[in-house]
This record gives C-alpha cells, sequence and structure tokens, in this order.
C-alpha cells in the first residue's frame, strides 16, 4: 500500500514540473470562470476523497476485511490526485498564475490518505 501511495505521490510531483513548461494561452484569452468551475471541482473531489474512504474504513472494520483498507486508501488517493490534472489543465486554459494551488491541496490530501498501520489492525480479524 506504500508502495501505490508513494508512486502516486510522485506522478503528481512529476505533473507539477512540467505544467511551468508548457505554454499558457495570453492573458487576454483566459476565463476566470473555469478557473472557478475548476475549483469548485477540486473541492468536492477533495472532500468526498474522505468521506468515501471513511465508509470503506468502517465497513472494513466491521466486516473485519483488511482488503478493504486498501481499496479505502487507493480510493481516497485516485479522488486527489486529478486535482493535480485540474491544476494543470486550469494553467493551460486560463494561464493562472495560482495554478500551484491546486497542487499543493492534492498533495495534502494525499499524506492525509497515507496509509496507516492502526487502520489494518483494526480490519483485521479479532477471534
Amino acid at each position: 500500500m506504500l508502495i501505490i501511495w508513494c508512486a502516486i505521490l510522485m506522478s503528481v510531483g512529476m505533473i507539477f514540473f512540467i505544467t511551468p513548461i508548457l505554454q499558457p494561452p495570453p492573458a487576454e484569452q483566459s476565463d476566470k470562470t473555469l478557473l472557478w468551475v475548476f475549483a469548485g471541482l477540486s473541492t468536492t473531489l477533495f472532500l468526498l476523497s474522505f468521506v468515501l474512504k471513511g465508509r470503506l474504513l468502517a465497513q472494513s472494520v466491521k466486516a473485519q476485511r483488511p482488503e478493504l483498507v486498501q481499496s479505502a486508501m487507493i480510493l481516497g488517493v485516485a479522488l486527489c490526485e486529478p486535482i493535480s490534472l485540474l491544476g494543470m489543465v486550469a494553467y493551460l486554459t486560463t494561464g493562472t498564475r495560482y495554478y500551484y494551488i491546486f497542487f499543493i491541496v492534492s498533495v495534502i490530501g494525499i499524506l492525509l490518505h497515507m496509509p496507516r498501520r492502526s487502520q489494518l489492525l483494526a480490519a483485521s480479524y479479532k477471534g
């Protein structure tokens, strides 16, 4: 689980370093409405990642199925990773200088979804 988590975190880092290399549109053609749509979608994805992960973790403890802990971690991280992609798209479509905020939110979400041993122990069989 830790390897999957690290790989996704590194992919966000690679997207971050590639984004400034790409050319944004001229400033007069930018659409700030699209930026706000991306920000709203990013916020929704961030919050949804914690809600769905929490439900899966509760289900894993109730059913005593440790494999659901891995699914919960992957689901949470997978919902935080597109936030960085939205930041890159926001940079390419609007040319905003604040695209890095999307990346910060994405990394914070991924760091908060780091796999923990206590989650696996809580879901383990307690016979």
